[in-house]
């Protein structure tokens, strides 16, 4: 009997003949058989097979087994089925030696396995640690046990044989710690701790003692470890490990780069206060360049600064206004890299009722001027009073309080809208949505800024701690002699969602904060932005439309779902670490919940009644616990759809100098396979038409109702979706609104009022084709002379250049644009979820 089998990387591993029938069983889907119990039987022969050829005692290896199983597939007559097994072999061999080459590796491991070529061209280009010499030191597997064990060391110091929730009498003795002394000689299990690690132990622990929660000395704890008292903690690290490696979820970029590393930086985003002072105003942008160098993005409010024109007493000379200085942050901003990542995002944000805000709303038109910011318009919530009664609405001078002027508030609130039609900015925020679900806003007073997308609402010196759930990861597909039944595996999303929680929380105590300030701040409010990414796929394996009602109740379900488990999660948190220092000061202990769908029970499909009594009796350790936000690089990572929003086109095409490849949406492509549709003609037809299957007439329309586009979709659909995801989310949400080119500027607006209307945060617009700089959907207009290669060279090749999973469209320059580059790898930009972002390597303004 067999009981084990070598990998081709070397690993010895538990045999399952499992795999074997799967594999026979998907080649037989491959060619239209669906007879699993042929599969089964077929599967039994190889292993029979195998038995025989072995010698006493000899471990079979991969390749044997699928020798075999090649042999019986031919002797059982099965031809086309053999063919399409070894094709598919063929097909990962060729996968397996690009992925060598990627890496720099003989062999690849088994993480490198589960993750896609384009997951690790992006990993590689800018994830994994190098050398000096520009040399790639790290494999993916590494960089997952770095940031594990980076985010576990919390949980030890939080231990309760070190940790009391009630504060001692005095703090522990300070000791000086060497971090590089100790490198390699501590270890959580079978997990070895760098000097970084170590860094991270000494700040967490100095900060809990300053708070005097420790009960033993950094030196005792050291021996502790030493001694393998926390070796425990090893499961913990495995935990976090498996949820990323399985890519169930990723924490956003800063924290794979940084944790284990010398920037220790775990935080994407930042919110930066100004006072009407050019002290204060350059103390900002100092604040924020130091910010971009370690990997971070700002936002901020520029409201408290004078008009431009004003008086100013001390020089007698007049303000430059605030448009003036964010030109002076978007200078600074383009000659500082993020982290060596990524160049300087920002959010500049102007409140509706400012002087200077009708000069604001056209500052970046024609995208000319401001190209390192997204601009929103802070709508005041008495702005509406005067929109509906049509009174002439006051801009009011920050420095004395004074009406500066008026303006009419329907012509104002119309130069938005065109601005947004023409240009795709400024955005959209709702402070009366927003302030309303603030559950500090009696300690602290309103939120009047958020991150560079957007969809994190905070105080000035926040941050954002952020991390996606992949919905994808959670379908599961199941084969019997009845046929493939899919469905979404809601106990293993519950899992899930507790031990991100848990992560999350951890990051906030590891991370090394830029400024002591931050880090106070911060640490009051304990905000984490658990999100999701993978909507749309989920969606199609589902067979749920994106712009239907059932849709939009999956999405709810997913939401609130998320939302619920990571509340609990952190109540159990509170209870073992405490509750986030201001609780007392919100309103969870009124009951009250910073959500519009806790106010809608008849839309509940958990017992929240049970959830609030349970806040009030031990509080929460978290202000926020949900956010979700544009996934760039982390959903390229994880092979996925981006965000929550829809597939941007089906089919993407790239010409290069040996011929033209499409790169499919992986749901679609096994679809119409199953469907007997998928061939050269297909894929070339849907790359003509932008991606979309809608005007091809051969296809079923229950397919056409699936398969949707981003610009498939009515605007009024993407507002819908927008408002189902923001019902169950705390902060707020990243999404495009998008519009086809031939939207009137009236369409716009009814989206931007139903927005509003239903409870929307803010709104980020585009209609298709508005920007210069950013690039189109479809194959090119221009037919051209290239040579296409064969379906079965396509699916071979098509690995080794790009996928990117959310956005799976051919990107092109037109005319007209001005052909703006990613300044990591050169490829042309794209315009989604409200940023400039790069289909190749991840690179975005604004990426998370």
């Amino acid at each position: 009997m067999i009981e084990k089998i070598v990998k081709r990387d070397g690993r010895v591993v538990p045999f399952n003949p499992e795999k074997i029938t799967n594999a026979i069983y998907k080649a037989m889907l491959a060619t239209g058989e669906q007879d699993l119990k042929l599969a089964k039987r077929l599967s039994q022969k190889v292993i029979n097979k195998l038995e025989k050829s072995l010698k006493k005692e000899e471990i079979p290896t991969v390749e044997q087994v699928q020798d075999i199983v090649e042999q019986v597939l031919i002797e059982e007559g099965l031809a086309r089925v053999a063919k399409a097994y070894i094709l598919y072999r063929q097909k990962r061999a060729e996968i397996r030696k690009e992925k060598q080459q990627i890496l720099g590796k003989k062999e690849i491991d088994e993480v490198d396995k589960r993750f896609d070529i384009n997951a690790l061209r992006v990993l590689a280009s800018r994830y994994l640690s190098r050398d000096r010499t520009g040399k790639i030191v790290e494999s993916p597997k590494q960089l997952f046990e770095r940031v594990a064990v980076h985010t576990t060391i919390p949980s030890i110091l939080y231990d309760s044989r070190v940790y009391s929730l009630k504060r001692l009498n005095k703090k522990q003795k300070e000791e000086k710690i060497n971090p590089e002394a100790l490198e390699g000689k501590l270890k959580i299990g079978r997990y070895t701790l760098n000097r970084y690690h170590i860094e991270g132990l000494i700040r967490v622990y100095s900060r809990l003692n300053s708070e005097r929660k420790m009960k033993k000395r950094l030196s005792q704890i050291i021996e502790m470890i030493k001694s393998g008292e926390f070796d425990s903690y090893e499961e913990e690290i495995n935990q976090y490990y498996n949820l990323m490696t399985h890519k169930k979820f990723m924490p956003n970029t800063p924290v794979l780069v940084n944790f284990g590393n010398p920037l220790g930086m775990g935080m994407a985003c930042f919110v930066l206060d100004m006072e009407d002072s050019i002290e204060s105003i350059m103390e900002t942008l100092k604040r924020a360049a130091l910010i971009f160098k370690a990997g971070g993005g700002c936002g901020y409010n520029f409201s408290k600064l004078r008009p431009k024109g004003d008086y100013i007493s001390t020089t007698h000379g007049k303000s430059s206004g605030p448009i003036a200085f964010m030109t002076l942050y978007d200078k600074m901003t383009d000659v500082i890299k993020q982290g060596g990542v990524r160049r300087g995002a920002n959010m500049g944000i102007l409140n509706s009722d400012h002087p200077d805000v009708e000069e604001f709303i056209v500052a970046k038109k024609g995208n000319r001027q401001l190209t390192n910011f997204n601009i929103s318009v802070f709508l005041k919530e008495d702005f509406w009073d005067y929109y509906r009664e049509n009174r002439p609405y006051p801009l009011i001078n920050p420095r004395d309080g004074k009406v500066w002027k008026y303006i009419n508030p329907r012509s104002f609130f119309d130069l938005i809208v065109y601005e947004g039609w023409e240009s795709a900015e400024p955005g959209l925020l709702f402070d009366d949505n927003i302030n309303r679900y603030n559950p500090l806003i009696k300690a602290f007073g309103k939120i009047y800024a958020t991150n560079p997308c957007g969809e994190v609402v905070l105080y000035p010196n926040e941050s954002c701690d952020l991390g996606s759930l992949n919905l994808w990861a959670f379908i599961k597909e199941e084969f019997s002699q009845e046929g493939r039944k899919v469905y979404f595996d809601w106990e293993e999303f519950e899992r899930a969602i507790r031990v991100a929680t848990r992560f999350l929380d951890n990051v906030l105590d590891v991370n090394k904060y830029p400024f002591p300030e931050i880090e106070k701040m911060t640490l009051k409010n304990r905000k984490i932005g658990l999100g999701i990414m993978g909507l749309a796929d989920m969606l199609f394996e589902l067979e749920l439309p994106y712009n239907s009602e059932e849709g939009r109740k999956m999405m709810e379900r997913v939401m609130e779902f998320v939302n619920y488990y990571s509340k609990e999660e952190s109540i159990k948190l509170a209870r073992e670490r405490g509750r986030f220092p201001t609780y007392r000061k919100s309103f969870y202990p009124e009951g009250k919940m910073p959500i519009r769908g806790f106010e809608e029970r008849e839309s509940w499909h958990l017992d929240w009644e049970k959830l609030v009594k349970k806040i009030k009796k031990y509080g929460l350790r978290n202000a926020f616990t949900t956010v979700v936000a544009p996934t760039g690089s982390i959903s390229m990572i994880a092979g996925t759809s981006s965000g929550m929003e829809p597939v941007f086109s089906l089919v993407y095409e790239k010409k290069v100098t040996v011929g033209t490849f499409y790169y499919v949406d992986p749901v679609f492509e096994k679809t119409m396979e199953r469907e007997g549709l998928f061939d050269d003609s297909l894929i070339k037809e849907v790359s003509k038409r932008e991606g979309s299957i809608q005007q091809i007439k051969y296809i079923p329309d229950k397919w056409k109702k699936i398969f949707v586009t981003a610009l498939d979709i009515s605007a009024e659909d993407h507002v819908r979706a927008l408002a189902s995801v923001q019902k169950w989310t705390d902060s707020s949400v990243s999404k495009t609104i998008n519009f086809p080119e031939n939207a009137t500027v009236e369409d716009m607006k009814k989206a931007y009022l139903l927005a509003h209307s239903l409870g929307c945060k803010g709104l980020t617009v585009y209609r298709y084709k508005s920007i210069k700089g950013v690039y189109i959907a479809g194959a090119e207009e221009e037919e051209k002379k290239t040579e296409l290669t064969s379906l079965k060279d396509v699916k071979a090749k098509g690995p080794t250049i790009y996928k990117e999973a959310g956005i799976k469209s051919e990107i092109r320059e037109t005319e007209e644009t001005t052909g703006e580059k990613c300044p990591v790898c050169g490829s042309p930009l794209i315009n989604i979820e409200g940023c400039k972002k790069c289909p190749v390597c991840g690179w975005s303004v604004c990426e998370i």
